[in-house]
């Protein structure tokens, strides 16, 4: 065997008992195999090291630690993410609240009121308001009216661009009508009679005397039905 395949064999199995008898009579190989078995057995000896006896929990520890970790890192972006959203809202509400409305007709101004109450009110509510109760505030409009047209969800005195009005919701044919009844009359260029309409929203504003009779329905809703009702039944001499 010559001295590069004795090497070879030695490093792959330092204690292969053959490489003894290769070994005999040659010092160099004989060293040589002497300081690669001790390096083999310092190996080995350091592999035996025990393990420590909390070995165990301390790996659970750290895994438990990492979980709670990356939990924290997603929690930490959903609440970045919650308060991005609400920080969106609030801002949306400030536009709604300091919105110069001096520059909005009629029609724009109660989309924009419809549009702020209508997941908490205007879709919502139901206090069955009776007819009692509807006369009772129109009254200080100096209306009544004399027959009840359809159920009365809601009725209540509202801030209207600054002017107290009476705000109700009726059901139409289709759906929830919201009325507006408004103290005023419309402005230089305005027509007396119109129609808007948005994305999801139909209305039309009317002049009745010195009142503004504004109803805002779902798209579909004749709305003119409901208009033709209200201005047979409301009686303004009282």
């Amino acid at each position: 065997m010559n001295d590069l395949e004795f090497r070879r064999r030695l490093l792959a199995d330092p204690q292969d008992p053959s490489l003894c008898e290769e070994a005999k009579g040659d010092k160099a190989r004989t060293r040589r195999a002497q300081e690669v078995r001790q390096q083999d057995a310092a190996l080995l000896a350091a592999l035996k090291v025990p393990a420590p006896g909390n070995l165990a929990s301390r790996i659970i520890l750290s895994q438990s630690l990492k979980d709670f970790e990356q939990r924290q890192r997603r929690r930490s972006r959903w609440h970045l993410g919650i308060a991005a959203s609400l920080a969106f809202t609030a801002g949306a509400l400030m536009s709604f609240l300091t919105l110069d409305r001096s520059h909005l007709g009629f029609s724009q101004y109660a989309l924009a009121h419809v549009y702020h109450e209508y997941s908490t009110m205007t879709d919502a509510v139901d206090e069955k308001a009776t007819l009692a109760s509807f006369n009772s505030k129109l009254a200080s409009y100096g209306g009544e009216l004399t027959h009840q047209i359809g159920h009365i969800y809601y009725v209540n005195f509202c801030d209207f661009d600054g002017v107290q009005s009476l705000h109700a919701v009726m059901s139409g044919e289709k759906g929830r009508v919201t009325v507006f009844f408004i103290d005023g009359k419309t402005k230089a260029g305005e027509k007396e009679k119109a129609y808007f309409a948005d994305g999801q929203f139909d209305g039309v504003t009317e002049q009745i005397g010195n009142h503004q009779l504004i109803l805002i329905g779902e798209k579909g809703e004749p709305l003119e039905k409901m208009e033709k009702k209200l201005r047979k039944n409301l009686d303004w001499t009282i």
